[in-house]
């Protein structure tokens, strides 16, 4: 659209993810979004972001949240501020884009989603892979019929995370774990192009229970592992395919970080880049390695999101990486974790609006 308006937009926490992917990618797509601001209880990083792209440095979060001119906070926080500062934009009338996970626990991401329904604003949520052009080309040939009768999938994300994150202690603690913070690469594609989730068992324990950072200014810092960080997850579906989960930080795997299988047909991709092909199988042949499709970004787009979840509040339509959808991928790790400590399956309840196939004109273009 030639009159469209750029959405005015803070971003809240000024840290690694930032500073590498959000802000860089965000002006990307500078006709979409307006990065207008930053917060940060650091407010040099705040300042850091500002004198890399322009834009106001606030001192307080309450600035941001009463500023009319900001029409959308994208939540850069770290795990445990998911909730609490998405909350906050929403109640105060802002359009909000958090990172996954959406919520620390399934209570909360039913606030969240609630209050965006009940405050009318859009509530958008990472991963931003599916919208991807590699995982697009594989979800529309799925539904195309070019495997057959999708039966199953396997996901698998992770490592030891301490080696080359400063702050990997906080994805180790209470709450978070692998499960909540990489599992939703997989677990969203999977949602995405097979349906929800009703059942899961799980297996996840702490490996490793003392651990120490081997990177950033704090290494060599020792800290205590509080959350399971190894472990799998079967999934059933409600299609009656099945889900295989893999996630640790205590062990990196080959298994294929996105394989979907088919009565007639495998494919393989990345759960989270859109640059490194696609791989397909069939039942009488070998693996055949084809070129991401034109116009795919080599690594993670993070703007993508945002881009997407800007041209659904200009023309009032459903954002495609919805909170509904990051509460449902959330509510499955929950069960898993739950499933591991009662040794019994659970059962899945919350559901999600199917997101639309990305269409042309591209919603970001």
């Amino acid at each position: 659209m030639s009159d469209f308006k750029p959405v005015k937009t803070v971003i809240v926490g000024c840290g690694m993810i930032a500073s590498k992917g959000y802000q860089p990618r965000c002006q990307a797509y500078p006709h979409k979004i307006e990065l207008v601001g930053y917060y940060d209880q650091d407010v040099s990083r705040a300042g850091d972001l500002a004198q890399n792209g322009g834009g106001k440095v606030y001192q307080s979060f309450d600035g941001v949240l009463n500023d009319p001119n900001v029409e959308a906070i994208i939540n850069l926080t770290i795990h445990t501020g998911h909730y609490p500062v998405s909350l906050a934009g929403l109640a105060a009338g802002k359009h909000v884009y958090s990172e996954k996970p959406i919520a620390l626990r399934i209570e909360e991401a039913d606030q969240l989603v609630e209050t965006a329904d009940a405050m009318e604003v859009k509530f958008a949520c990472a991963p931003v892979a599916m919208l991807g052009h590699v995982q697009q080309n594989v979800w529309k040939r799925i539904r195309e019929g070019e495997i057959g009768e999708v039966v199953s999938a396997i996901g698998n994300f992770g490592g030891p995370v301490e080696y080359w994150h400063p702050t990997a202690d906080a994805f180790m603690q209470k709450g978070v774990g692998p499960f909540k913070d990489v599992a939703p690469y997989p677990l969203t594609a999977m949602t995405t192009m097979m349906g929800p989730v009703k059942r899961v068992y799980g297996l996840a324990r702490i490996t490793v229970p003392e651990r120490m950072l081997h990177a950033g200014p704090r290494a060599g810092t020792h800290y205590q592992v509080t959350e399971k960080d190894h472990g799998f997850g079967l999934l059933e579906f409600e299609s009656g395919a099945y889900g295989l989960l893999y996630h640790s930080w205590t062990a990196r795997s080959e298994i294929p970080p996105y394989e979907i299988h088919g009565t007639h047909g495998v494919f393989s991709i990345q759960a989270h880049d859109d640059g490194r092909g696609i791989r397909k199988r069939t039942p009488a042949g070998d693996w055949e390695i084809e070129a991401s499709p034109e116009g795919a970004y080599e690594g993670l787009d993070w703007g993508k999101g945002p881009s997407d979840f800007a041209d659904a509040i200009r023309n009032n339509r459903p954002v495609r990486c919805s909170g509904k959808h990051a509460r449902h991928v959330l509510e499955i790790c929950e069960r898993v974790f739950e499933s591991a400590d009662k040794g019994v399956p659970i059962d899945v309840v919350s559901r999600f609006p199917a997101p639309a196939p990305v269409g042309q004109p591209l919603p970001w273009s």
